[in-house]
C-alpha cells in the first residue's frame, strides 16, 4: 500500500478494510486517522475494533495516542452550563405552575401605600355607583284618617337616580393603619329618573313620628306629653303624613317640629342639620371617621376596618360577633377571602352593623369570570328563624322585630327606624296585611357583589334596602289616633349598585386579567421545555463520556528525514 502522504518508497505498515475509512492529512504533516473500525495490524499492537486500541511492542517506532474523549475542560463547562439551565429551569418551572408568584406581585402593588397609584385610585374612585331612590306615596291617608277606609295604600314612584361622587378626604397613615372620612356627592341624572324631581308626595312625617316616638321612649310625664302635643298645632307640618317635592324630602326641607320638641328632648341638639331631609345627612357632609389595614404588613388585612368612629367595636348589640367590624366597604377584599366556602362581610354605617355575603355562582363579566357573592335570605329574619339574629333584640325588653325587618333605633339618635328588603320582601306576611299596594319580587329585590376571583375587587353589584318608621305613640298624641300602635311604614327602598365600570378600569382589569394569565401560561411552557430539554442534555452529556477506540499515528523523526531526502 502506497505511503498515505505521497511517499512512493516508504508504506505505512498498516491494513485496512475500507481504505476509504482512513482519513489523510495534507501532505508534510506526517498524521493518520484512523477510524473506530479500521483494523491496524502492527506487530504487538492489537486489533483496532469496538474495543479500546493499544500499542505497547513500537513504541520505538511509532508513537500511539489513543484518542476519542474530548477534553475535561470542555466537558465540564458544557456539563456547569447544562446544570445551570437545568436548575432555573426546575426553580421557574416550580413558580410558575405551583405558586401564585405573578399574582402576589400584582396583589402587592394593591397596598394602599402613600403616594401610590393605588392610593390614588383609593382616595378618588373612577367609580361612580348609581342610587336609584324608590318612594311610597301614600294616596288615601286623608280617607283612612276620616273614617272612610281602614288600610293605607301605597303607590311607588320612581325611581330617582343620582350618581354618587366620593372622595376620602382627612387621610393619616400611622404604621399599617389608614384612617379617614368619605365625602359623598350625589348628583340627579334627569334623563334616567322615572319622573321629576318636584314630583309631589304624601310620605310619613318623619320628625313628627321621631319626636313622638322619643318622647315616648324617655317616659315623659302626661302633662309633658300634652303639652308636646299642644305645641304640634304651631308646627308647619303638624299631621303624621307631609306632602313635599321629592328633592325637599329627600335632601332637606324646613319643619318646625325640631324646634318644637327641644325644650322636650334635651339631647336632640344632637342633629346636626338646619333642614331635615331622608338623606341629607349622606350628601355634602363628612362621614364618621374609618380606620382601615393597607395591608402592608399582611395582606389578608386589607382593607379591613379597623375601627368606627374611634373604636375597635360598635357598642349597639347585645353580643360580641353583632358587635365586630372585622368586615370590608364592600370595594375590595383581601384574597384569603375569596373562598367559596367563607363568608364574606360588609359593613353598612347607617345601620350600625356588618352583613353577610355568601358565595352563589360564577357569573362573566367584561370577559372576565367572577364569584357572585349573594346576601343570605335569612339575613333580616327574626331569632326563631336565625338564632343568629338573637343578640340584634333588644335585652331589657326581650322583644324582637318582626320577621325580615332589623330594628336600627340606637343608631338613629332614637328614631324608630327599621330596615327591610324592598317591599318587605321575605318578610312577615302580616306586614304586607297591614298596606295595600305592596308587591315584592324575589329576583328583583336582591343584594349581590359580583368579585374577580384574584384581585378581590367587586366589580360588579347590587345592594337593595328599604328603611321603614314605626309608630310608637300614647294616647296623648292625638294627631296619631288612627295608626295602629307598632305599625311599620314603608318610606322607601334604595338601590346602590355599579351597572359599568369606566373603560380605563375595564382595560386595566382586562390586561390585569388575560395579560397576566398569558404571562404566566407562556412562562410556564418555555420552563417545562427548557426543563425537558435540558435534563436530555444532561444525560446525555453524562452517559455518553467514554473513550472511542480512535489513535493518531505519528512518524518518528527518522521517517520524515528519510521520506524528505527521497524527495
Amino acid at each position: 500500500m502506497e505511503n498515505l502522504n505521497g511517499d512512493k518508497n516508504t508504506a505505512v505498515p498498516m491494513i485496512t478494510k475500507d481504505v476509504e475509512k482512513v482519513s489523510t492529512p495534507a501532505p508534510g504533516v506526517g498524521k493518520v486517522l484512523i477510524r473506530e473500525d479500521t483494523v491496524l495490524t502492527v506487530p504487538g499492537c492489537t486489533s483496532c475494533g469496538r474495543g479500546q486500541f493499544t500499542c505497547s511492542g513500537v513504541q520505538k517506532q511509532w508513537s500511539a495516542l489513543c484518542w476519542g474523549q474530548q477534553s475535561d475542560k470542555k466537558y465540564y463547562t458544557l456539563l456547569v452550563v447544562l446544570s445551570t439551565t437545568f436548575v432555573l429551569s426546575l426553580i421557574g418551572t416550580i413558580f410558575s405552575c405551583f405558586t401564585n408568584t405573578i399574582n402576589d406581585a400584582i396583589l402587592s402593588n394593591m397596598i394602599i401605600r402613600n403616594n401610590s397609584m393605588a392610593f390614588s385610585l383609593w382616595e378618588h374612585p373612577t367609580v361612580e355607583p348609581l342610587m336609584k331612590v324608590y318612594l311610597f306615596n301614600y294616596t288615601n291617608w286623608e280617607r283612612v284618617r276620616d273614617g272612610d277606609e281602614k288600610k293605607l295604600h301605597v303607590e311607588e314612584v320612581g325611581p330617582y337616580v343620582y350618581s354618587q361622587e366620593l372622595d376620602r378626604v382627612n387621610v393619616e397613615f400611622d404604621g399599617d393603619q389608614l384612617s379617614f372620612q368619605e365625602l359623598n356627592n350625589f348628583r340627579y341624572i334627569p334623563e334616567k329618573t322615572n319622573g321629576a324631581y318636584y314630583d309631589q308626595v304624601f310620605v310619613p312625617n318623619l320628625p313628627l313620628l321621631g319626636v313622638v316616638s322619643m318622647s315616648v321612649g324617655m317616659n315623659l310625664s302626661p302633662f309633658a306629653q300634652m303639652s308636646l302635643n299642644s305645641a304640634f298645632d304651631w308646627a308647619n307640618h303638624p299631621d303624621p303624613f307631609a306632602k313635599l317635592p321629592v328633592h325637599r324630602f329627600l335632601w332637606g326641607y324646613d319643619d318646625s317640629i325640631i324646634n318644637i320638641a327641644i325644650p322636650f328632648l334635651s339631647f336632640i341638639n344632637q342633629w346636626k342639620f338646619k333642614e331635615f331631609g331622608l338623606l341629607a345627612g349622606k350628601n355634602r357632609t363628612l362621614s364618621d371617621r374609618y380606620t382601615i389595614n393597607t395591608g402592608e404588613k399582611n395582606i389578608d388585612r386589607m382593607n379591613i376596618i379597623e375601627k368606627f368612629d374611634g373604636r375597635d367595636h360598635l357598642t349597639y348589640w347585645g353580643s360580641p360577633e353583632c358587635n365586630s367590624l372585622e368586615a370590608t366597604d364592600g370595594s375590595i377584599f383581601p384574597p384569603s377571602q375569596l373562598d367559596k366556602n367563607k363568608t364574606l362581610y360588609v359593613f353598612y354605617p347607617q345601620l350600625c352593623r356588618r352583613l353577610p355575603f355568601r358565595f352563589e355562582k360564577e357569573v362573566e363579566t367584561y370577559g372576565v369570570k367572577l364569584l357572585r357573592y349573594k346576601m343570605p335570605v335569612n339575613v333580616f329574619d327574626d331569632a326563631k328563624h336565625n338564632p343568629a339574629n338573637q343578640c340584634y333584640c333588644e335585652i331589657d325588653t326581650a322583644t324582637c322585630p318582626p320577621k325580615g325587618v332589623i330594628n336600627v333605633t340606637d343608631c338613629t339618635m332614637g328614631a324608630p327606624a327599621l330596615v327591610s328588603f324592598p317591599h318587605f320582601n321575605l318578610g312577615d306576611p302580616f306586614l304586607l296585611d297591614r298596606i295595600s299596594g305592596l308587591h315584592p319580587d324575589p329576583l328583583k329585590h336582591i343584594s349581590y357583589l359580583d368579585i374577580h376571583p384574584t384581585l378581590g375587587i367587586a366589580l360588579k353589584g347590587k345592594s337593595s334596602l328599604q328603611l321603614n318608621i314605626q309608630v310608637r305613640k300614647t294616647n296623648y298624641f292625638s294627631n296619631l289616633h288612627f295608626l295602629d300602635q307598632g305599625l311599620i311604614l314603608p318610606i322607601a327602598w334604595i338601590e346602590m349598585g355599579v351597572d359599568e365600570l369606566p373603560e380605563s378600569l375595564q382595560a386595566l382589569v382586562y390586561h390585569g386579567t388575560f395579560s397576566t394569565a398569558a404571562a404566566q401560561l407562556g412562562l410556564s411552557v418555555i420552563c417545562i421545555l427548557t426543563l425537558i430539554i435540558s435534563s436530555l442534555c444532561l444525560c446525555l452529556t453524562i452517559v455518553g463520556r467514554r473513550k472511542k477506540p480512535c489513535v493518531t499515528l505519528k512518524k518518528t523523526p527518522a521517517e520524515i528525514t528519510k521520506n524528505q531526502d527521497s524527495s
